[in-house]
């Protein structure tokens, strides 16, 4: 065997790349073809991308390959009267990933039971905007309670329709933020999961204050 033939046959060592060749495999690697990974759902794996295998191969790798997972890719939430089969993502396990993310959209289904909303998932938006990487969230609502002809009829305690939303709209007009936008949409069951389309941009509504204001916003949500 010459020399030729020893060069190619010995292994490659991926460390010895440069660190930007790294990054741009890593990202290659971690990038997902869905507009938002839905980390909600219960039909799938929402980490269909995740390299599980290459994050074990060790500690240098998967320190710079993990936090690229979260920051490359969009994610989403669905908000529902019950949001067990995901709430472990605000436990303190899943703390360092959640602040890696960079860009979330919500889908609020319902406000969720026992003040879900207001007790766990807004302090965690705000630890994820303040010591995390969150830049971009977009919140979006059912357009057919416009007008409050849907809440009318459900809402059973005000001040908690108050609450919620005034914590929603403190956290969508963070300066942190690089983008925030409100949305109204058709919600649709899509294989076992919930999506909104497009919608409507009503982030208008964010511009205003005050307590006429505010009942205006909370009979949109």
């Amino acid at each position: 065997m010459d020399s030729h033939e020893q060069k190619l046959s010995k292994p490659f060592r991926f460390l010895d790349l440069a660190p930007e060749l790294r990054h741009k495999i890593y990202t290659i690697l971690t990038s997902s073809p869905q507009p938002h990974i839905d980390l909600s759902s219960t039909y799938m794996s929402p980490h269909t991308h995740f390299p599980h295998a290459l994050l074990l191969t060790c500690t240098q790798i998967y320190h710079e390959l993990r936090p690229l997972y979260f920051t490359n890719n969009a994610f989403s939430l669905t908000i529902l009267r019950r949001n067990e089969t995901w709430s472990h993502l605000l436990t303190p396990p899943f703390l360092d990933n959640r602040r890696q993310i960079r860009s979330l959209r919500l889908l609020i289904v319902r406000w969720g039971t026992k003040d879900f909303f207001c007790r766990s998932l807004i302090p965690a938006l705000e630890d994820c905007i303040l010591n995390g990487r969150l830049r971009e969230l977009e919140v979006v609502v059912r357009d057919q309670s416009v007008g409050g002809h849907y809440l009318g009829t459900q809402r059973n305690d005000i001040r908690k329709e108050y609450e919620s939303w005034r914590k929603l709209k403190r956290v969508l007009r963070d300066p942190y933020l690089e983008k925030a936008t409100l949305k109204e949409g058709q919600f649709a069951v899509v294989r076992n999961g919930w999506d909104a389309g497009s919608g409507n941009d009503v982030s208008y509504l964010l511009e205003k204050s005050g307590d006429e204001q505010d009942e205006n916003l909370i009979q949109v949500i």
